[in-house]
């Protein structure tokens, strides 16, 4: 952030453009206006000073692209004439070309002089393609067509002393030499910079890319689950009475899956170094000298568990696209305890795809982290999980079945797999058998509203138990209180929550849904049998919502704080995706994305009731400054302003049209 953008966010802070209203002064439409607001449902209620009258309700037609400008241009036109009843336009919800919109945006902002990324890091003996390769290695000529950076201090530079994109940073006056184009490096005691976890090896994405990784345990295993499961099934269908009778003696019996060292084939060793070592990336363990620890007289079966205390922990929810890793650091500081990746497709995993690998990247400060995982078959599952087993490091696996998206459902994954329960039990079984780290299972209330089925999962999914340990094969239990039909356009149903949360016992169990206000996270703890909460949209519309479950108080938090927020995650954003141009967009956009549900808070000091309920749509209003007033904007072209105080001005083709924008406001 420049000297001069950081003057014109001083300057917002502290101008107020827009004075508030005097009681005397407005008129009686005015009056009568604000009062049928205050009774009017699903309305929040804004203090009469800050209430904006007199806002012209016209769409920005910046930053879209032409077809929207003509749709946005005629919506406009119908507005201002008075004569006729302004038509309906089939423009808000309609973001499906995001994806198309924006990638346009980020090839027309790039720069048609591509240096070569070996080259930057380790010099032109680096690079192993050597003249074959696509980029430039000429290091001066790039450095008369560098363009200008968006500001002189790099982030981490400042921090850790070093910035590994060198001369392609963006922000790289303070360490880049202006005539060799070396990139400097100096010492910093007290700050040493720690990687994020979970990087996609290099080896393993040679073995995913040509097929060649060994599966032979999880696909032993997936005919045994197969084979067992059927079996009991086929008995069931043929002889229901002796299956009802028989099934407590013989559940156990026909329905357990073996150990790792009795599913494998005589052909597969239960441990074969030189197939299995130059998969794992983790360091294998060697014997010491010295002191005697607990992990050394304590140590764990083959197969068994490593168990997690989920009781009333403050849970952040799987979030796509906007819960990122950068995002998931400002909730851990704010309080946050476990924290989960975002939807990761099985298949995509299998097929080597480094943006699916992505998704499970974990930064150090998440002590219990988890990933969440989105298939319909068995086989695909358990690849997944194996794989996930010996190259990866999370704290549980949790299994998706919630998804309402209807790209998802329509493979038989998400809240499909509530209704085929026998693959779902396969997933389930065979999972927990190959994983050594606790199975969760995220739900929804079943798929149409009125026909809920969640209760019956949770009985049948209670009911399967480990065969070695005598445990439950699910750890916890999540159930947004939705149908897939409601999305978010209703209340989530508590009291349906209550009631599997009852049947789950002594299974763990968590309500997820219109978490808002520590008044809200302690009331469900206290009138439903739950274990915890999960937060979801509460905490992209503020994040700070965990400091005030944990200290049990409303916080008025003000413009500033909340942009040094913004601050923070622009920070973390450039160390996480990168400093270079690319990483400069990727940090804008996600930061755009996140801005589509940030915009929605509004500040305590300026209702008149708490607390604010999610759902709740305030009237126009204005802030206690003009900072206050822009971060409460709902036009995308406001948004933008606000990341060009952050990072720098945006090309003139820009486009950003965001992903999410639910059925409902909040």
């Amino acid at each position: 952030m420049s000297s001069k953008e950081e003057h014109e966010s001083s300057v917002l802070f502290h101008r107020v453009s827009h004075p508030l209203n005097e009681h005397s002064k407005l008129t009686e439409e005015q009056l009568n206006k604000y009062e049928t607001w205050k009774t009017q449902p699903a309305m929040a209620q804004i203090k009469l000073e800050f209430i904006d009258f007199d806002h012209e309700v016209r769409l920005s037609i910046e930053h879209l692209n032409e077809n929207d400008k003509k749709i946005a241009a005629e919506t406009n036109n119908s507005e201002t004439n008075d004569s006729t009843e302004p038509k309906k336009k089939k423009f808000k919800g309609q973001n499906r070309k995001h994806l198309e919109i924006n990638a346009k945006s980020s090839t027309a902002n790039e720069n048609n002089h591509h240096l070569c990324f070996f080259v930057v890091r380790g010099g032109l003996d680096k690079c192993p393609y050597k003249s074959s390769c696509k980029h430039s290695h000429d290091l001066s000529n790039y450095l008369t067509q560098r363009p200008a950076d968006f500001d002189k201090n790099c982030y981490m530079f400042d921090v850790y002393g070093q910035c590994f994109y060198g001369i392609l940073c963006r922000f790289g006056q303070s360490h880049i030499d202006p005539i060799t184009g070396h990139n400097k490096i100096v010492a910093r005691l007290n700050q040493t910079y720690v990687e994020s976890l979970n990087k996609y090896p290099p080896l393993l994405k040679h073995f995913l890319r040509r097929k060649k990784y060994d599966y032979k345990l999880s696909d032993h295993l997936t005919k045994i689950a197969n084979k067992l499961i059927t079996k009991v099934n086929v008995a069931k269908r043929n002889n229901p009475t002796a299956a009802d009778e028989n099934q407590d003696d013989k559940e156990k019996e026909d329905r357990s899956l073996p150990d790792e060292t009795e599913i494998l084939p005589p052909d597969v060793d239960a441990i074969d170094d030189d197939q299995q070592a130059p998969q794992v990336s983790r360091p294998i363990p060697f014997r010491t000298l010295g002191t005697i620890t607990d992990v050394d007289m304590i140590r764990l079966k083959p197969r068994e568990k490593v168990r997690i205390d989920f009781n009333r922990r403050l849970y952040l929810a799987p979030l796509t696209t906007v819960g990122n890793l950068p995002f998931r650091r400002i909730c851990k500081e704010y309080g946050c305890e476990i924290t989960c990746g975002e939807m990761a497709m099985t298949t995509s995993l299998l097929q080597g795809q480094m943006s699916e690998f992505a998704l499970l990247r974990r930064h150090p400060s998440e002590t219990i982290f988890g990933v969440q995982l989105c298939g319909s078959f068995v086989d695909t599952m358990t690849r997944t999980v194996q794989l996930l087993e010996e190259n990866f490091d999370y704290d549980f696996i949790d299994l998706n079945c919630a998804c309402p998206i209807d790209l998802v459902y329509k493979k038989g994954a998400g809240c499909a797999l509530t209704r085929r329960t026998i693959d779902f039990e396969r997933i389930c079984r065979s999972v927990s058998c190959l994983s050594t780290r606790p199975i969760t299972i995220k739900l929804r209330t079943g798929i149409m509203t009125g026909e809920n089925n969640a209760h019956e999962i949770v009985s049948l999914a209670k009911s399967w138990k480990s065969d070695c340990d005598d445990n439950h094969v699910v750890d916890l239990f999540t159930l947004h209180g939705r149908s897939k039909e409601m999305r978010y356009s209703k209340s989530a149903d508590w009291n349906y929550v209550n009631e599997c949360a009852k049947l789950s016992n002594p299974i763990p169990f968590y309500g997820v849904g219109d978490i808002y206000a520590f008044e809200d996270y302690y009331k469900r703890l206290d009138e439903t049998s739950v274990s915890g909460c999960m937060i979801a949209r509460g905490a992209l519309i503020k994040p700070w919502l965990f400091t005030e479950i944990k200290e049990q108080r409303t916080w008025d938090i003000s413009a500033g704080e909340r942009f040094d927020m913004l601050k923070r995650y622009t920070n973390y954003g450039l160390e996480h995706w990168g400093s270079d141009q690319s990483g400069v967009e990727k940090t804008r956009r996600f930061l755009l994305e996140w801005f589509s549900f940030l915009y929605r808070y509004i500040p305590v000091g300026l209702l008149e009731r708490l607390p604010h309920r999610l759902n709740e749509r305030p009237p126009y209003f204005f802030g206690r400054n003009d900072l206050e007033t822009l971060m409460s904007s709902k036009l995308c072209s406001d948004w933008v302003k606000l990341t060009e105080l952050l990072l720098g001005k945006v090309s003139s083709g820009f486009h950003f049209l965001p992903k999410h924008k639910a059925n409902a406001y909040g």
